[in-house]
């Protein structure tokens, strides 16, 4: 009998979900880098600048932004709230995904797309909570403004995490069909190999 171990290893399905989620990781990895550059998201916000509307009122804004040093008059203290924010949301990520492919070893792109989705929303949901834990406190909020803005936070945080998660998810789902198709040929020619194996044993067994 075929050791279970054996069959896990020549099936693709298996073998593409087990890997770690790294085309997923990276490309929220490489948005949060970019949403941090002012020259991209200084051009979005003069197109679109109703997006200035959460942050006017004391929320943070988009998802939070990877920078190698602070930008403009921004304090060192906002920087590396921000960038801790960024870390504990792409961590998240990480953690999501991988706890998702294990279980369920046999999903396919459709599954890995809410997947990559999922934790991205969740992602950002725990890195803005940071920024907006802190926000509250320079501002000096009360209890009920406190409340507030953890609700808003909450809801902003949804809805930019849905919108980069879309990107994420598509990511992680093209990733999940290049690794199957890849195995799939692997694990036909392991198949081949084993079912070949057991002819000598089986020509010998005989009287």
């Amino acid at each position: 009998m075929p050791d279970a171990s054996a069959a896990d290893s020549v099936n693709p399905q298996v073998d593409a979900d087990s890997r770690a989620p790294w085309t997923a990781v990276a490309t929220l990895a490489v948005i949060s880098v970019l949403s941090g550059v002012w020259s991209i998201t200084g051009a979005i916000l003069t197109e679109l600048p109703e997006l200035l509307v959460p942050s006017a009122i004391g929320l943070p804004f988009g998802i939070p932004a990877l920078r190698l040093f602070p930008l403009g008059e921004t304090t060192t203290t906002n920087w590396l709230v921000d960038c801790a924010a960024a870390l504990v949301m792409i961590a998240v990520a990480w953690m999501r995904l991988v706890n998702s492919a294990r279980r369920h070893p046999g999903g396919g792109a459709g599954r890995a797309f809410w997947a990559g989705l999922g934790a991205t929303v969740i992602g950002v949901l725990a890195g803005n909570l940071i920024r907006t834990v802190y926000l509250s406190f320079v501002l000096q909020e009360g209890p009920g403004a406190y409340v507030a803005s953890l609700v808003g936070g909450a809801l902003v945080s949804l809805i930019w995490g849905t919108i980069v998660g879309l990107l994420v998810g598509a990511a992680h789902a093209i990733a999940r069909r290049i690794s199957m198709r890849g195995a799939a040929p692997e694990s036909g020619n392991s198949s081949r190999a084993q079912d070949d194996s057991t002819i000598p044993e089986s020509v010998t067994a005989r009287p």
